[in-house]
């Protein structure tokens, strides 16, 4: 197994330097590589991009009757698709009180529900085709701060308004599971999972192709434009002429539309993975489950099926800064004293695309030219979801996708775009740090006064 101590060369055929490639690529077997588009084909629907957007476009389509042909610029989930967390629960990088502001609040209602119908699809697909992604069911929203009264009300209102089964766990409840000092209580999403996203996207690849569609890998989209009936998608060896386009690319180049790559906002967040913990360590988180915590830029992690544990989190406009390893690491060990001196295996960088508004951009922007992309924040769920309406829209004339109308492309900045994000970031982090700091100091004069 490659590590950050002793790599390997495991992730050379997924088109990956060894230091960019993460724990799911190197863990992966290895597959024979799809071609590269090398010639003129015609399709109904062209797809570009490889990812989770890309694929759950073609896997609805195709279940739907029509066919496409998808071009990846490297190889299937080589982007964020296939680095992230692998958490999959309902809702949007946009919190609700966004939702009933832009859309109204029966929009917002409509658009929760369709999250979580988006779940259970993606179950279905992992059943039905038979995908290892190692899912296992439960995430824990971990709350950092001492208000106990809100949260319990937060639940109460997202069962009531949105349908869900949201559990509220005070501290005793949390702390048996998930001993961390920063913890004062949380709630449990038991219809929320996590997978291997990895895994995923192969075996959304594998059951799109089995259906009908094309892929090709290594084929970055070298342009893009209108012709008499349709659209032409050109490769650096072929082209595609289609009578649609689906772009789905996120913040990765080459991206073909000024307005599209105006509107994407790319951030890069972190992940580690240790060795398998043994001894002390094996024994201080106690639950399967996914967690992240309430902070603005949230952590997150996860015990995986060998006994490893993976940790993400921050935002910011590196993709690697120096001693990544170590970064993440002091992260961890702030809410994990106890695991400080883990070793860690695997470190690695994701790029996310955001829009300006933290919701997805789904919609046709010309007749026969759709946009499926930023998912940063909460893309395993929200990625299936874009696909499912895309190809809805298409296939069957469904104007469900119209729900995202308010949420438009907007311009992120250009290239102050990301320093204003880390800006954002850095003082939301000092907000969190004070805001929790005085929760521990109030709550230690409650217990002196007692």
């Amino acid at each position: 197994m490659a590590s950050v101590r002793d790599a390997d060369t495991s992730g050379k055929q997924l088109g990956l330097r060894m230091d960019d490639a993460s724990y799911y690529h190197i863990k992966a077997p290895s597959v024979p590589a799809r071609p590269a588009l090398a010639r003129s084909i015609r399709a109904e629907t062209a797809i570009i991009g490889g990812g989770l957007a890309g694929l759950a476009t073609a896997l609805s389509l195709a279940e739907r009757g029509r066919t496409s042909v998808l071009i990846e610029a490297r190889t299937i989930g080589a982007g964020a698709s296939g680095r992230n967390g692998g958490m999959v629960s309902a809702g949007f990088a946009a919190p609700t009180r966004l939702l009933e502001r832009a859309a109204g609040p029966e929009a917002a209602r409509s658009l929760m529900r369709l999250s979580r119908e988006a779940m259970d699809l993606i179950r279905a697909r992992i059943d039905r085709h038979a995908i290892d992604c190692e899912p296992v069911s439960g995430v824990v929203i971990a709350s950092w701060f001492d208000d106990g009264e809100a949260l319990a009300a937060e639940v109460e209102e997202y069962n009531t308004r949105y349908g869900m089964r949201l559990e509220y766990w005070d501290r005793a409840r949390l702390l048996r599971d998930f001993p961390s000092p920063r913890y004062w209580d949380g709630m449990f999403d038991p219809e929320g999972f996590h997978l291997d996203p990895f895994a995923l996207c192969r075996g959304y690849a594998v059951a799109a192709e089995g259906m009908g569609a094309r892929l090709f890998e290594n084929s970055p989209a070298t342009g893009l434009r209108r012709i008499a009936g349709g659209w032409r998608v050109t490769t650096r060896e072929g082209e595609v002429t289609a009578d649609r386009v689906v772009l789905c690319q996120s913040a990765y180049p080459p991206r073909l539309l000024t307005a599209v790559a105006r509107a994407t906002l790319p951030v890069f967040t972190y992940i580690i993975v240790t060795a398998p913990l043994t001894g002390a360590h094996a024994g201080v988180i106690r639950a399967p489950y996914a967690v992240y915590d309430n902070r603005f830029a949230t952590g997150y992690y996860r015990l995986l099926p060998e006994g490893r544990l993976l940790w993400g989190g921050r935002i910011s406009t590196q993709e690697r800064p120096r001693d990544l390893a170590g970064l993440m690491r002091r992260d961890l060990a702030l809410v994990y004293p106890q695991l400080a001196d883990v070793t860690i295996d695997h470190a690695w960088s994701g790029r996310m695309g955001f829009a300006r508004h933290k919701m997805p951009l789904i919609r046709e922007l010309t007749p026969g030219l759709w946009i499926n992309s930023c998912f940063g924040g909460h893309g395993l769920n929200t990625t299936t979801l874009g696909g499912e309406l895309v190809a809805a829209a298409i296939a069957d004339g469904d104007r469900r996708w119209r729900l995202l109308a308010p949420f438009a492309p907007r311009w992120v900045g250009g290239a102050l775009g990301p320093l204003a994000a880390q800006a954002i970031y850095g003082r939301a982090r000092l907000q969190d740090a004070a805001r929790a700091y005085w929760h521990r100091r109030r709550a230690r004069r409650r217990t002196t006064v007692a």
